[in-house]
């Protein structure tokens, strides 16, 4: 099976097109960035959604986002509700969501971020 493609955005933040702006895609425009939850969410998943947008790393989630954050919030919210009869099949679903959102340390440190320049000449003072 083919590896998936990392979306550009992920890419840009990485720093990928820097030597090679050339080698930039074209990826579908999502719809801008996370608004709030659906009005039908509430309760523990309505919790569930708000800490996973906002222990996202930054510039990850957009509104395109919304189905698979739902999914995810509802099955972090089974699992917190009775994490021993919750299934392996949905942990193993809950973990790739998180993963593909960037929240787990391995998928963190694919999606890097947003480096600051260094300031000055670091061999100024020699």
């Amino acid at each position: 099976m083919a590896r998936p493609r990392t979306p550009t955005n992920v890419l840009e933040l990485r720093g990928s097109f820097k030597k090679h702006p050339e080698r930039k895609r074209q990826d579908a425009e999502s719809s801008g960035p996370l608004t709030s939850a659906p009005d039908h969410i509430n309760g523990a998943v309505l919790h569930a959604w708000n800490e996973i947008a906002e222990v996202a790393p930054l510039d990850v989630l957009t509104n395109s986002d919304r189905i698979s954050l739902e999914i995810a919030a509802n099955l972090l919210a089974q699992f917190r509700d009775d994490p021993i009869e919750f299934t392996a099949a949905k942990l193993v679903r809950l973990e790739a969501l998180l993963g593909k959102f960037g929240m787990t340390p391995a998928d963190r440190a694919k999606v890097g971020g947003k480096k600051e320049a260094p300031k000055g000449n670091p061999f100024a003072e020699l």
